[in-house]
């Protein structure tokens, strides 16, 4: 009697692990139609999907599967598929902080060359560059806004994330897990289910998707109203580019909208009205072609503007290239022109005799 029960046994727990393994398996290689999508409360974001650049990528590429090895995937899955069986569905699919982790790992399978270039950028920054800076600390009081930039998807308060909230310190991060996680995800400018049309109806300023904090939502960069900046009592000149409003988000000026103030870099000057765009890549935020792209060899002053006295050839300048102006090197009055300046085919081309 004890060996059939033992035998019964051993054939229910082979039948429940056949059958778990069996539906895990489905769920990871299924149509997501059929599997994710069933749930009534995912259906908002299979549609996004449905209709997004990467509707050709199944779920798992980038959120992980029922297969997956990651402890906390599966509990996220399997904590969705509890509450949706309760009749507990969740109001709204958002993303945690790890899951937004594991989606930005899975970005560089496909972007690679991107991600490199964000890699290699200062907005691959981590929590602890940020966050435990002391010389930053001790002028200015970290607050609840800091995570407005710099952790965009910790869900929880400053305090939470730092301790002491002093201008003291020393200052530590609670999780000391978090000091080599980046702190600008490759989400915090991109949506993964940005609808593909989107993405080509304005090819030459593709508009990117800035995760706003306190809405936990993306929203494009299109729908964001162009900041006014002012000089003194002057309005400012502002680029039109959707990328330029996405900019001034985190390299914003202070209340008083005053050019170069705070973070504030919107061009001026000479280079008035230009976008953040004309001049930096777009993952690596690189300039170092951005003089090439637009200028002759020679500037209107008969000069290699590259080797002129601003921040582009030396950190070290007072002459800011974001702002510069003629007159901050002649006496306050723009030069007069060496040549007339026009286009070739192979580019711009200043006339080596005086404009008369």
């Amino acid at each position: 009697m004890s060996k059939r029960l033992l035998k019964l046994a051993g054939f229910l727990v082979l039948f429940v692990l056949c059958a778990g393994l069996g539906s895990m398996t489905y769920f990871h290689y299924g149509n997501p139609q059929s599997t994710c999508a069933s749930c009534h409360e995912m259906t908002g974001v299979h549609a996004a999907w449905s209709t997004s650049a990467h509707r050709n990528f199944h779920c798992r590429n980038c959120h992980g599967g029922s297969l997956t090895l990651d402890v906390h995937a599966l509990r996220s899955h399997l904590n969705r598929v509890v509450q949706h069986v309760a009749g507990k569905p969740a109001e709204q699919i958002r993303l945690g902080e790890h899951d937004v982790l594991t989606v930005h790992a899975a970005c560089q399978s496909c972007h690679a060359q991107q991600f490199a270039e964000w890699q290699a950028s200062r907005h691959s920054t981590t929590y602890a560059r940020i966050f435990l800076d002391a010389t930053h600390n001790k002028a200015e009081m970290l607050s609840p806004d800091c995570l407005r930039c710099h952790g965009m998807f910790f869900d929880r308060h400053i305090e939470d994330l730092v301790t002491p909230a002093s201008t003291t310190g020393p200052w530590s991060l609670k999780d000391p897990a978090k000091a080599a996680q980046p702190a600008i995800p490759c989400l915090a400018c991109h949506q993964i289910h940005t609808p593909a049309a989107a993405a080509t109806t304005r090819p030459a300023a593709k508009p990117a998707q800035l995760y706003v904090r306190r809405e936990l939502t993306h929203f494009s960069t299109e729908l964001l109203p162009a900041s006014p900046i002012w000089h003194g009592q002057q309005a400012v000149k502002v680029s039109p580019d959707p990328r330029q409003r996405l900019c001034v988000q985190c390299h914003s000026p202070n209340a008083f909208r005053q050019l170069g103030s705070s973070d504030d870099r919107t061009p001026a000057g000479v280079h008035e009205g230009l976008s953040c765009s004309a001049c930096h890549n777009a993952h690596s935020n690189s300039a170092k072609a951005s003089c090439a792209t637009c200028h002759p060899a020679m500037s209107h002053c008969g000069l290699d503007v590259e080797k002129m006295d601003t921040t582009f050839n030396s950190t070290a300048s007072r002459h800011n290239v974001h702002t510069v102006s003629c007159g901050e090197c002649h006496n306050g009055k723009r030069p007069p022109k060496l040549g007339a300046i026009h286009r070739t085919n192979s580019g711009w081309c200043v006339e080596t005799h005086p404009t008369r």
